[in-house]
């Protein structure tokens, strides 16, 4: 057994693993990514990001490239995850510079209302309410860089962020000592063209009479590098 072999064979035990424990009516990430992330974190404590990359690549070079079914869809969500530091980095930067507007959308609970960073270093987080977004980056036609289901997906992440930040706000009416925090989402399309998308989900700290100042919005873990996914696929 060749270690290229070995390698790939170690990641798709871990995916199988993952599905294994996953509701199959709801999809690998219905329980938003809870499970994949887990599984990365277990990963990362046996191969370096590159050779997860590496055997992910292998994964769906073996399904000649096209992601179909429940395996493949885990794959290329570890290839995009763990291939993007440098977007990540810059959105920590920009979640700082642009506190005001993501802190605003998070306690807004509009949820048509959403926060897009195209990647590029300098330019600044926007909130776009859905029509312009789906004018802005489409998800049909030559130039569309993800799918309508991926967009459904976001509405669906929106939303219950806009959920349990008002359960939160709920928690700290009730008792000012508590610190829950509340949380949005931030579509990011990297600054290279032929990558996907992904979705960040952000906390951002709720004020109280104890912390008026609070700290700036962060990512939130590693639900930070989630994918976007479209529609729940049965296939194995």
């Amino acid at each position: 057994m060749t270690y290229l072999t070995w390698r790939r064979e170690l990641v798709s035990s871990a995916i199988d693993q993952m599905l294994a424990a996953t509701d199959p009516d709801r999809g690998p990430f219905g329980d938003g990514g809870v499970l994949f992330n887990a599984m990365m974190q277990d990963l990362s404590q046996s191969l370096p990001a590159l050779e997860i990359v590496a055997a992910a690549n292998d994964i769906l070079t073996a399904h000649r490239g096209f992601c179909e079914g429940r395996s493949c869809e885990v794959a290329q969500a570890l290839k995009v995850c763990l291939s993007m530091p440098a977007e990540k980095q810059g959105l920590e930067r920009r979640l700082v510079l642009d506190r005001a507007r993501v802190e605003q959308n998070a306690l807004g609970h509009d949820a048509n209302l959403l926060l897009v960073w195209d990647g590029l270093r300098t330019s600044a987080i926007k909130e776009l309410g859905i029509a312009a977004l789906s004018e802005r980056f489409p998800c049909q036609g030559g130039e569309a860089r993800w799918s309508t289901g991926e967009f459904v997906a976001l509405l669906e992440a929106r939303a219950l962020q806009c959920r349990r930040t008002r359960v939160a706000q709920e928690i700290v009416a009730e008792d000012p000592a508590t610190a829950p925090s509340g949380g949005t989402v931030v579509l990011v399309f990297p600054a290279d063209p032929g990558t996907r998308p992904w979705v960040a989900t952000v906390a951002v700290a709720l004020p109280t009479e104890a912390l008026p100042e609070s700290e700036p919005p962060t990512l939130d873990g590693y639900q930070a590098m989630r994918v976007l996914v479209g529609p729940t696929r049965t296939s194995a």
